[in-house]
């Protein structure tokens, strides 16, 4: 069970934060390009995409507190959890990412906000940040332990097909010939490619679905729905990607529960 006055205290600043959001995504965008210049790699130096995930830790907060206790709040946690893996987030990653957010959100509120509701926020979300680093942590002990699930591993392209100006399709198999099947519809697998002086690597979500009689997945690359002019990995796959190709590719996740 959550303590009455934790609830309460995060209740009181809900206000506030919504009323300063766009100076709390401002701040904490500047702070993460002073301090923390890999992490913005993930996000491909995309200021829109960090400030939205800036208010996704934010909701991840709020979204908890409803709940009569964070083992609740688990089942929405993890396909968030899903997608910060895909950017490249690693567990040892939240504690800085809530430094530079309580930081923000501090500053931005200034006077508006006292000591008790700043260490409210900043206790559910350290507790929230142990949950997501335990979920991290078990994907990466099934990688190294040989189970279906996977962090990265690496495909070939078998297939491409362009259907149209601002659509290809990409039809990938595991090298090792061994594929989890995709669960439901709405799915999307992250893309890992090192590109020549590139570092860290490029990183970046796609569409995936199975086709009947392809031991594999196919990939749907739009560039009308990545039209930033530093995307070169959606660049890349759509211009330059050619069959036999390998590329390193994430076990399929559940897009279904989280709006990006």
């Amino acid at each position: 069970m959550f303590l009455m006055d934790i609830q309460e205290e995060i209740k009181k600043i809900a206000p506030a934060i919504q009323l300063n959001k766009e100076k709390i995504k401002i701040l904490f965008v500047e702070k993460l390009q002073n301090n923390e210049s890999d992490f913005l790699h993930m996000f491909q130096d995309d200021v829109n995409k960090i400030e939205e995930f800036t208010m996704s830790l934010i909701d991840m907060v709020f979204g908890a507190v409803m709940q009569e206790s964070l083992k609740q709040f688990i089942p929405s946690i993890k396909p968030i959890v899903h997608r910060y893996q895909s950017l490249g987030l690693l567990p040892d990653h939240y504690k800085n990412l809530g430094k530079y957010l309580i930081i923000s959100i501090r500053e931005a509120l200034e006077e508006s906000v006292t000591h008790e509701e700043i260490i409210a926020f900043q206790l559910i979300f350290y507790r929230l940040a142990e949950i997501a680093t335990r979920l991290e942590k078990n994907d990466y002990k099934k990688v190294k332990i040989g189970m279906q699930t996977w962090f990265f591993k690496s495909f070939r392209v078998v297939k491409k097909v362009q259907e149209s100006d601002l659509v290809v399709l990409i039809y990938i198999v595991p090298i090792d010939g061994k594929i989890a099947p995709i669960d439901g519809t709405d799915n999307y697998v992250s893309v890992r490619l090192t590109m020549l002086n590139e570092a860290p690597s490029l990183q970046q979500s796609f569409p995936v679905i199975e086709k009947t009689g392809h031991k594999g997945y196919v990939m749907t690359i739009n560039r009308s729905a990545n039209i930033q002019k530093n995307d070169r990995l959606t660049d890349y796959l759509f211009n330059r990607l050619t069959e036999g190709d390998t590329l390193e590719i994430t076990s399929p996740k559940s897009n279904k529960k989280y709006n990006s």
